[in-house]
């Protein structure tokens, strides 16, 4: 039996077969902002068991101090931030995935390099959120979908 896992750390339960995970970080410093990216892909392949077929990117940011506007809504509280960017594979299984950010990039985006069925696919996930926050009726932030490049 393995040891007990015990805090900081945790442990997840996914509702899929997981095949490839990557990570990429950047750690907070005057010229950056903090933030971590974990990727991981799988599925149930093609077999019409109701496990589908995914790429799922969880973006941590870190959100420093900001002084409240009374015009505006109000700043994050200090912390951390995740949220949860997806994109359906379809019938073809995900089976590696490695995510990288071009030396000098500008874009605000993590390059996501998936190996899908018989292809490579380039995905771009932005750092930050784009646009409005979208709540399902339970209030339940919507999840956004990767951006193919």
């Amino acid at each position: 039996m393995a040891p007990a896992i015990k805090a900081p750390n945790r442990a997840e339960s996914l509702a899929f077969p997981v095949f490839s995970l990557t990570w990429y970080g950047v750690p907070t410093s005057p010229r950056a902002d903090g933030v971590s990216l974990l990727s991981y892909c799988g599925g149930g392949g093609s077999a019409k068991t109701g496990v589908g077929n995914k790429i799922v990117a969880l973006i941590t940011t870190e959100n420093p101090p900001a002084p409240s506007h009374p015009d505006g809504p109000p700043p994050p509280p200090p912390g951390s931030t995740t949220r949860q960017v997806e994109a359906s594979t379809g019938d073809a299984l995900c089976v590696g995935v490695h995510a990288f950010r071009p030396h000098g990039d500008k874009s605000g985006m993590v390059r996501l390099l998936a190996c899908v069925g018989d292809e490579l696919i380039l995905y771009g996930i932005p750092l930050k959120r784009r646009g409005e926050v979208r709540y399902t009726e339970k209030g339940d932030e919507i999840k956004e979908e990767a951006a193919l490049l």
